[in-house]
């Protein structure tokens, strides 16, 4: 049984402030704002420490079955699906267990399911997304690790950008990328009118 709305307001309103209150209010009525965050690959790419012992590896088909043990409300179908179709996923393992994991894709943005349309990607830009830490070790380093190893194989492999989206009232994840070196680029923002999703312009912050 859920919580009651008082009670999920109050939890709100403690963790993202009115702000936060507010800008999840108009989500549910349809209107989305998210940042576009952007992180230079000419910059230097500072190690980011974790305080949990963790091994980076990739994720392969053969791992998806362990994938899905970490991540349960996803299915090994889509889990599959998108590496087919050429995303990549690094994970951050503690004692052989999956405690973190990071997607990305230099091909394409995967960003319908939260504006109802994928973003072009610019000539060498790559995207990550869907980043989650088991509960029980967030706060101690390991998303920004992961970004930084997603970071310089993508610089290896001749790309000049990441980009990502964040909620504005995701101050950890900010908080996060910002430790990776991403800064907030653009404001995107949508509108839900029925099954249909329509995009604003994208508004860009100066460089």
């Amino acid at each position: 049984m859920s919580d009651p709305l008082w009670m999920r307001l109050w939890r709100t309103l403690q963790q993202d402030g009115c702000g936060g209150l507010w800008l999840k209010s108009l989500d549910a009525s349809g209107y989305r704002r998210l940042y576009l965050l952007r992180r230079p690959l000419v910059e230097p790419i500072r190690d980011c420490p974790t305080t949990l012992p963790v091994e980076v590896d990739w994720l392969t088909p053969e791992g998806v079955h362990d994938y899905l043990g970490f991540r349960p409300e996803a299915t090994g179908h889509d889990v599959t699906r998108q590496l087919q179709q050429g995303d990549r996923c690094l994970l951050a393992r503690h004692e052989g267990r999956i405690v973190g994991a990071m997607w990305g894709s230099s091909a394409r943005t995967n960003t319908r399911s939260l504006l109802g349309h994928d973003l072009p990607l610019a000539a060498g830009e790559a995207y990550q997304f869907d980043a989650y830490t088991s509960p029980e070790v967030r706060g101690m380093g390991i998303a920004p690790a992961l970004s930084v190893a997603w970071l310089r194989h993508l610089r290896d492999e001749g790309c000049t950008a990441a980009i990502r989206m964040t909620f504005p009232w995701n101050g950890a994840a900010l908080r996060s990328h910002a430790k990776a070196g991403y800064r907030v680029a653009a404001v995107v923002r949508s509108l839900r009118l029925g099954n249909r999703r329509y995009l604003f312009p994208i508004r860009k912050f100066a460089p």
